[in-house]
């Protein structure tokens, strides 16, 4: 249902989130941990369409969204709280 290829994000030299890839499936509860300033909120910033993605895709039911404004994103299900 979500899957992130490879993503970076890189805010001038420094790359907050570097190459992840994860795959989640609907019907389950996922978690992310990590220190401050790993690139938790910017992972989600990028999902949710607040950043936009450097390199890699970003997947939501079958469509690419890494392109995607926050509003589609939203109307296509997504949101966060």
């Amino acid at each position: 249902m979500l899957e992130v290829r490879e993503v970076v994000k890189r805010f001038g030299g420094v790359a907050a989130v570097n190459r992840v890839s994860l795959s989640l499936e609907p019907g389950r509860v996922y978690g992310l941990i990590g220190p401050n300033g790993s690139g938790k909120t910017t992972l989600f910033n990028c999902i949710t369409g607040v950043d936009r993605v450097d390199e890699g895709e970003i997947w939501f039911k079958g469509r690419r969204i890494d392109r995607l404004k926050p509003h589609r994103i939203f109307h296509l299900g997504m949101g966060r709280t």
